[in-house]
């Protein structure tokens, strides 16, 4: 069990979000490239989401298998259509949809590819920054994200 508090990376760092970020057996993760409006790119881990779907942008919830979702956006705001990503939590309540501009591109990495990139980190919904080819990115902070939606 890691220490909180703990001053390496890897103690800030809870279990459920290294299963996200990372497949030990391969060595591989794979991810979804998010395009986020006034931000560098997210980078998403594929296993978290659970669908993907056309959607109007300015609505107030998605509605997925009965369940009315909360919604992040990171598309831009003057695009009407977009997609929705249904994103895993912790329990069915802890869902949410994230909405982006258009399907995301899908990537491959080896984990050895990913970079920190220390960089301060002044948004409480970024976990980290990363850098892949000399290409910035950033790794949401799924539990910020999710308070700040009220799950």
């Amino acid at each position: 069990m890691v220490k909180k508090g703990a001053s390496s990376a890897l103690g800030q760092i809870d279990q459920q979000e290294l299963q996200h970020l990372i497949t030990v057996s391969t060595g591989f993760i794979d991810a979804y490239i998010i395009e986020c409006h006034q931000n560098v790119p997210m980078l998403l881990p594929q296993n978290i989401v659970l669908s993907a779907m056309d959607t109007q942008t300015q609505v107030d919830h998605i509605e997925w298998h009965d369940l009315k979702l909360p919604i992040y956006a990171v598309n831009d705001p003057t695009q009407k259509q977009g997609v929705a990503l249904v994103v895993e939590g912790d329990d069915v309540s802890e869902r949410f949809a994230l909405i982006c501009n258009e399907m995301p591109s899908s990537i491959r990495l080896r984990i050895s590819e990913i970079v920190d990139d220390e960089c301060e980190i002044d948004d409480d919904k970024v976990f980290k920054y990363v850098k892949i080819g000399g290409n910035t990115f950033y790794v949401p902070h799924l539990q910020n994200i999710q308070t700040q939606l009220g799950l």
